[in-house]
């Protein structure tokens, strides 16, 4: 016989349960955000450059300092634990050049994917210094003679062609810069098809050429970037940009300027 009591102990219990059973409705989970990564290359050109222009050697090393600046802006914008930016030096191909050229790239490239959470901050400045410190070192090494006849031409085609497919990035979120520090003569030997075609291509990767130095009468710099941007258009690059030599803190404003627009 069901009673009123029977009835009241029922409903007690459905209750219980429906308030048991509401509180294990799983919530739904937060999706993760991967952040844009950023890819930083900083191809050198090492070539008698390094004597002929007034300075040169200290400023490449400003230039590539900064560049590790914006860099680090970066990784600290992205919390540091969600970064998955790249920074990396690189020399272009020299013939007959004397530096230990695996061992320094080795020693200017930090892949914050690659650094344990708990260091990505605490290191940071310990980081920042041996980068610092290993450019300079570099830069020492590299200027070994004050005759311009001691150097090769630093091949910037060679590395397009067998080597940036390493340095870049193909992940898609992600936006690649190289910045090449050069002259501005592309032309190794005075060969004109030595910025010939390659075969890779290259989506999503920013070309900035800094210190571009060529004379200027009789027009030269505008022959010589219009070998650059023919040569760019040709391959596929559709973002790229020239900066002439001139005061080193604009330069590094355009630079500045440059990545912050894209950001």
């Amino acid at each position: 016989m069901i009673t009123k009591r029977n009835i009241i102990h029922n409903l007690l219990a459905l209750l219980i349960i429906s308030v048991a059973t509401s509180c294990n409705i799983p919530k739904p989970e937060k999706k993760q955000t991967i952040r844009e990564k950023h890819n930083y290359i900083v191809l050198l050109d090492l070539s008698d450059r390094l004597i002929v222009q007034d300075q040169q050697p200290e400023r490449d090393r400003q230039i590539i300092k900064a560049i590790y600046g914006i860099f680090e802006e970066k990784v600290k914008k992205d919390l540091y634990v969600k970064s998955r930016d790249e920074f990396k030096v690189v020399i272009a191909p020299q013939r007959g050049s004397r530096l230990d050229k695996d061992t320094y790239e080795d020693r200017l490239y930090v892949n914050m994917d690659n650094i344990q959470n708990i260091y990505r901050r605490s290191k940071e400045e310990e980081r920042r210094m041996k980068v610092f410190g290993n450019v300079d070192s570099l830069y020492q090494q590299a200027v070994f003679s004050n005759n311009p006849k001691a150097y090769y031409g630093a091949d910037i085609w060679k590395y397009f062609h067998e080597d940036l497919s390493v340095d870049y990035s193909r992940d898609t979120l992600t936006e690649n810069y190289l910045f090449i520090l050069t002259d501005g003569y592309p032309i190794v030997g005075k060969n004109p098809n030595k910025l010939k075609e390659i075969k890779a291509k290259f989506p999503r990767l920013h070309v900035v050429l800094i210190e571009a130095t060529p004379r200027d009468k009789d027009l030269e710099w505008d022959r010589v970037m219009a070998v650059w941007e023919e040569w760019f258009n040709d391959i596929g690059i559709e973002k790229y940009t020239l900066i002439k030599r001139g005061a080193i803190s604009k330069e590094i404003e355009q630079v500045k300027a440059l990545v912050t627009s894209d950001a």
